[in-house]
């Protein structure tokens, strides 16, 4: 009898198993049987990232928006609303930062698509207040980059420009990006690094927008707000996973998926 139920023991495991790989991309993915003597214990590993966004250093909460048109009122929840008008302000898009924070417990690939829009307040002559969506140019975000100049990485171009006394046409300057750019095919930036994990990894903090550096962002019209949204997805690097749940059977930055990277922490 006993060795009957630690059949069934083994049958059961192996199917939470194989049940839970097939998913992917939700939190507790596989498990790792760890034999003690006769009994088995499952340690669950899991995917587990977020994102942090600031405006002049301080933490942002998302903003409820209600937009009375007149009928009706439309809430909008989840949103994050950034000055595009004045410079000077503190929540003034120049000032924002995103992080992405990682906490998962096995090797992941990490996306982020920005669900962003341009928008005008409006006002009718019954006081209802209202909104519309700008058709404008992308948003210039200054996205987490080095720039490699004669050779020697530097954080950004204001330290080159001291370390070198300046930049000069002799100069030769490439910007290198930590993200790879997929918008205009499925809507996402990709982080084109596996990011090595293990059981007892720390958490691990990658930018996604930074200061901006180089490029500057054209200031709106008295009346404009930028509605901010971030959506982040993460799949463990294993069992096929970017290609079952992504449908990506080779990376978008060209190659293979890889179990190689520069970042273990």
């Amino acid at each position: 009898m006993m060795n009957l139920t630690k059949k069934y023991k083994y049958i059961a495991l192996t199917i939470a198993f194989l049940f839970l790989v097939s998913l992917g991309t939700v939190s507790y993915s596989w498990f790792v049987l760890i034999n003690k003597t006769d009994s088995f214990v499952a340690t669950a590993a899991q995917i587990d990232v977020s994102y942090s966004i600031y405006l002049d250093g301080i933490m942002l909460e998302p903003d409820e928006f209600s937009v009375n048109t007149g009928t009706s009122v439309m809430t909008k929840t989840g949103v994050y609303s950034i000055n595009v008008t004045d410079f000077e302000a503190d929540d003034y898009i120049d000032n924002l930062r995103v992080d992405i924070r990682v906490n998962s417990t096995v090797d992941t690939y990490l996306r982020v698509s920005i669900i962003d829009a341009l928008t005008l307040s409006t006002i009718d002559f019954e006081g209802n207040k209202g909104e519309v969506s700008i058709v404008d140019q992308p948003i210039n975000y200054a996205f987490s980059r080095e720039w490699d100049v004669n050779g020697t990485l530097y954080d950004d171009l204001v330290e080159a420009e001291t370390a070198l006394g300046g930049i000069t046409i002799n100069d030769t300057v490439t910007e290198i990006n930590h993200w790879f750019d997929n918008k205009l095919n499925d809507g996402y930036y990709y982080y084109p690094q596996l990011i090595e994990r293990e059981m007892d990894s720390s958490q691990l903090t990658i930018p996604f927008i930074e200061e901006y550096d180089g490029d500057e962002f054209d200031t709106k019209s008295f009346g404009y707000t930028l509605q901010f949204a971030l959506l982040v997805e993460a799949v463990q690097a294993g069992n096929q996973a970017p290609i079952h749940n992504w449908g990506l059977p080779n990376p978008p930055w060209g190659g293979s998926w890889s179990w190689k990277t520069h970042w273990k922490k």
